[in-house]
């Protein structure tokens, strides 16, 4: 059995994490990116250039990849992989290969914050008020705001502003939606649901230090106030076509949980989740190879931490 991170940049952890997985399947793990220089690249079985998502030739080259290395699951990383990964899925699945791919419609309404937001609300789900431009009624709004770009990553373009200052930021911002600033702790939550959506287990932890929008130091908290909130939103995400990893977050407020964000996919943070106990990579593999793998809600290590450092590959050359 053989695997194939996607864009997988930084992610040593996840690539190490589906080594172990595999060691019992006589499988190899393969990586693919854009930079010759991408660790992953120098860890993996094999090492794969890709081009651009944009490109023409992205969809092509990756199913060439997966019938000719004999892949049988694609793992994407990054957000901008998921549309044509999802509404391209069959065509992996013919070439014996499982991209680990939520919906087209679980993509949609995740990838634009605007769409999370309504989506959510409709299934009863505590969301911020939010608001678009062409919707804005500057003196009905909150003093305090945050905006941030529909399709951004990685914390870019996000400010918190007053709503005096709302005006110029609309101009920094690219397709912005403003939405009020939640008080109370961030919390992130790893998820994995099976191939049926159904929901198999969770890590909630917070981010204690991030850098470029990425956990570089966590904790995991106890689960046993929010899990009937947190299994009704996974719910919801299973009814839309979820499958696979989630990486979900939201703001521990006076009013109770209030979601902001959902990404189908591994989050930067995982590592910490495998850690305390969410196998994901193993069970998926389990999974993958037929074998039944069942729910263990509220199994892992409350109270635990990570902290990140730096580490080095060195080669005389690149990997391509």
């Amino acid at each position: 059995m053989n695997v194939l991170l996607t864009s997988s940049g930084r992610r040593t952890s996840l690539l190490k994490a589906f080594k172990e997985a595999l060691s019992l399947y006589d499988g190899s793990v393969f990586a693919g990116d854009m930079d010759g220089l991408a660790p992953t690249l120098f860890l993996a079985d094999k090492a794969f250039r890709l081009t651009p998502v944009q490109d023409d030739g992205y969809l092509d080259l990756l199913l060439e990849m997966v019938t000719e290395e004999e892949i049988q699951l694609l793992v994407p990383t990054i957000d901008t992989e998921l549309e044509v990964l999802s509404k391209n899925k069959d065509l992996f699945l013919k070439r014996g290969c499982t991209p680990l791919i939520s919906s087209p419609r679980t993509i949609e309404i995740t990838f634009d914050k605007w769409e999370t937001v309504n989506y959510f609300a409709s299934q009863g789900i505590e969301v911020p008020a939010s608001w678009i431009p062409g919707d804005l009624n500057l003196f009905e709004l909150p003093e305090d705001l945050f905006i941030k770009p529909r399709q951004g990553s990685a914390s870019q373009h996000t400010y918190k502003v007053n709503k005096s200052d709302l005006p110029k930021y609309l101009d920094w911002v690219p397709n912005p939606i403003i939405q009020e600033e939640l008080k109370g702790p961030e919390i992130t939550v790893d998820a994995l649901l099976d191939f049926s959506g159904e929901l198999l287990h969770y890590v909630p932890r917070i981010r204690i230090r991030t850098l470029a929008g990425e956990s570089i130091q966590g904790q995991t908290i106890d689960d046993s106030e929010i899990r009937p909130w947190l299994c009704n939103v996974f719910e919801a995400l299973s009814y839309s076509g979820a499958v696979g990893p989630i990486t979900m977050q939201y703001f521990h407020t006076k009013r109770g949980p209030v979601l902001t964000e959902v990404n189908p996919r591994f989050g930067g943070g995982f590592p910490l989740a495998h850690a305390a106990g969410g196998h994901y990579p193993k069970w998926i593999i389990q999974m993958l190879n037929g074998e039944k793998v069942e729910p263990r809600i509220g199994e892992y290590k409350k109270n635990y931490f990570m902290t990140r450092y730096y580490d080095e590959i060195f080669s005389e050359n690149r990997a391509f």
